[in-house]
């Protein structure tokens, strides 16, 4: 887990202070890729916090803190929500405590690692892209795309072969999309996604037809 990652974490459990929560929404606000680890977070944290039927047992959180290596001789005034030194054995800690109170899934599944790629474009367009593999959940997260006068169109182009639609993508606001079963297999590591200026309601005939404004290699995080 990088920094922002953790940063991205903390912001969704309510971790930092109002003056970082504020940061964190400037940041986020010009960074796709921020922004789209937060929904990521939110979207993994929701259904735990859900699941909870009944609230932790007494002291539960004062013996987490208690816990961690370096807090036992520093005033609490001085122990800020930080990543550094136990910030990140605090956070691991909590999701932990989240994961204690759920049931347990059966059966277990290894999770694959998610897929992400940035786009960007010569005309400043930037838009970053996540794909879960486990469920087929695709997040496309625009902080700068302008689809013209008609719709933005997303594509992916597996290696060596020709642009697949997977439709037509708001170009103002995170939104996420279940891939279809069939295209799932073209998403891999090594592929391209690729936004293009098409008609409205997107390409009348599966091919695209206007400009690519913005393009990025799939990578597997």
């Amino acid at each position: 887990m990088n920094e922002d990652d953790l940063l991205a974490a903390e912001f969704a459990l309510g971790l930092l202070s109002e003056a970082e929560a504020e940061a964190v929404r400037t940041r986020a606000n010009r960074d796709a890729a921020l922004t789209l680890r937060i929904a990521w977070w939110r979207d993994q944290l929701a259904p735990l916090a859900g699941e909870v039927a009944t609230p932790a047992p007494d002291g539960l959180w004062s013996r987490i803190d208690a816990a961690i290596p370096g807090n036992d001789n520093v005033a609490d005034a001085a122990r800020p929500w930080k990543w550094a030194t136990g910030g990140l054995a605090l956070l691991s800690a909590m999701l932990l405590a989240f994961v204690a109170l759920r049931p347990l899934p059966v059966p277990v599944v290894t999770p694959a690692a998610p897929m992400m790629a940035a786009l960007s474009g010569e005309k400043g367009a930037v838009v970053a892209v996540s794909y879960d593999a486990n469920s087929g959940r695709m997040m496309i997260a625009p902080t700068v795309l302008d689809p013209g006068k008609g719709d933005a169109e997303l594509w992916v182009i597996p290696e060596g072969s020709k642009p697949i639609s997977l439709g037509v993508v708001n170009a103002k606001a995170m939104e996420t999309h279940m891939v279809p079963m069939p295209m799932r297999a073209h998403m891999q590591p090594g592929a391209t996604f690729a936004i293009t200026q098409e008609a409205k309601n997107g390409s009348p005939d599966g091919n695209p037809h206007g400009p690519i404004v913005a393009s990025g290699k799939i990578i597997r995080t």
